[in-house]
């Protein structure tokens, strides 16, 4: 099996004020990965959580970016990889001046399905592609709600800044 996906043929969501544009998923991969491109700007980021069912890996294309992982904070610019396999908590957020743009692995596929089940399908225009960004923001808080069925759990409280 091969698959090509041209850039033309991406799905795009936003989701939690991050634009993630899914690459492939897991009938392009027979189920062994989903790797998307997550756009974010300056303070977007995910709060305190674990994936269950799916290690998670981060290649920074732009911007530079804060992890909380394991008891550490690690932040990692353009070039750096960070790779998270399931059960482990951590958190991060996009660091200011730059947006970031984010390569996003998950392994095995599956995850992909939150993002396009629980974001909102990106508008064409800039100024829809906006409010989709305010309207990912607020409903935050249903999405994490949701987040169980796919294997992620959040954490109550964030954690304080190490």
């Amino acid at each position: 099996m091969f698959s090509i996906v041209r850039a033309a043929d991406r799905r795009t969501f936003w989701l939690g004020g991050q634009r993630q544009a899914l690459i492939v998923d897991a009938s392009q991969t027979n189920g062994r990965y989903a790797l998307s491109h997550s756009t974010m700007a300056p303070g977007v980021g995910a709060g305190e959580h674990s994936h269950s069912r799916e290690a998670e890996a981060f290649y920074v294309l732009a911007g530079r970016v804060r992890f909380w992982l394991a008891g550490q904070t690690f932040v990692l610019g353009r070039g750096d990889h960070l790779h998270a396999e399931p059960g482990l908590k951590y958190r991060f957020e996009v660091l200011a001046p730059e947006t970031a743009e984010v390569l996003i692995l998950y392994a095995p596929a599956g995850l992909e399905r939150f993002v396009t089940e629980a974001g909102i399908a990106d508008p064409a225009g800039p100024q829809e592609a906006q409010r989709a960004f305010r309207r990912s923001i607020e409903q935050a808080p249903a999405v994490m709600a949701a987040a169980p069925a796919y294997g992620v759990r959040y954490s109550a409280a964030e954690p304080k800044d190490s």
